[in-house]
């Protein structure tokens, strides 16, 4: 591919990613194929409508896509890697078939197909049903949200064409339950800051409340198995040198430069001592 790799995250890359995107569901047209996004573009869809109570998100730069599907020998997926291709998108060469580059406005912007199956390893590519090429990393964690998302009207132009198509994006309970897992498993950056912004701008209120949803609804039983993990969550925030806040107000400096570091630090701290508070986990 010819075209540059998007740079790192920001307002514009989101929107070369939120095109990638488009492009991807607009040549899919009608096929019914269990698609939810999560990553990076999700957190602005949870906690936008607000005004302007909540800051700007960082943004991101590649779009993360996780695929339902199962073993029935009859299930074919080919469609969206004639989606893929039609668009002119290419494989990644370095890794097994689950990351790709849709070209849009002279950039390759990354998309990354997951799955969760407990049927196989973690951590492996599973080829997709009647795909040559294409597979799913599969990540434990992700598939949290196949079973919490929302639908959303993604519009833009395109090379001059006005386009539009329904996504779905993993909706709060799914999305945290998720990210929790990344955070804890992969433990980047962008992880906890995304875990952050998401618990003190969501839409349901704040830490407290998304912790109710979880605690109360239909993730009640995975949150209680997941008790170790939310202290450990926890552990990564609470101390001066924690890496879970230092990176949230690295982060959220990139949007608010002029932002105190001390206040962020706190509001990071504030914000997941809160919601596992709420989740009751003793």
């Amino acid at each position: 591919m010819d075209s540059d790799v998007a740079p790192e995250r920001s307002s514009e890359t989101r929107a070369l990613a939120e095109a990638a995107l488009l492009r991807l569901l607009v040549a899919l047209g009608d096929r019914d194929i269990a698609l939810v996004v999560l990553g990076g573009l999700v957190p602005e869809i949870l906690t936008r409508g607000q005004g302007d109570t909540v800051p700007r998100h960082l943004g991101t730069a590649d779009v993360d896509i996780h695929v339902s599907f199962g073993v029935d020998p009859e299930s074919d997926l080919s469609a969206l890697e004639r989606a893929l291709e039609s668009i002119d998108a290419e494989p990644d060469s370095k890794v097994d078939g689950w990351r790709w580059q849709i070209p849009v406005s002279g950039f390759g912007v990354k998309i990354e197909f997951l799955c969760d199956r407990a049927d196989v390893a973690a951590d492996q590519a599973i080829a997709l049903p009647g795909c040559r090429v294409l597979t799913a990393a599969n990540l434990r964690g992700t598939g949290f949200v196949a079973r919490d998302w929302v639908e959303e009207e993604l519009a833009g132009e395109i090379d001059g064409d006005p386009l539009s198509a329904i996504a779905r994006y993993a909706g709060l309970e799914g999305y945290l339950m998720a990210k929790a897992c990344a955070a804890r498993d992969r433990g980047l950056g962008r992880d906890y800051y995304d875990l952050v912004f998401v618990l003190i701008y969501n839409r349901a209120g704040g830490p407290a409340q998304a912790a109710e949803l979880l605690r109360s609804g239909r993730f009640a039983a995975d949150v209680v198995k997941a008790r170790a993990m939310w202290r450990e969550i926890e552990a990564r925030f609470a101390v001066a040198s924690a890496f879970g806040r230092e990176s949230y107000a690295a982060q959220a400096l990139l949007v608010e430069p002029q932002a105190s570091v001390a206040e962020l630090r706190q509001d990071a701290v504030g914000a997941v001592a809160e919601f596992i508070a709420a989740l009751r986990l003793e």
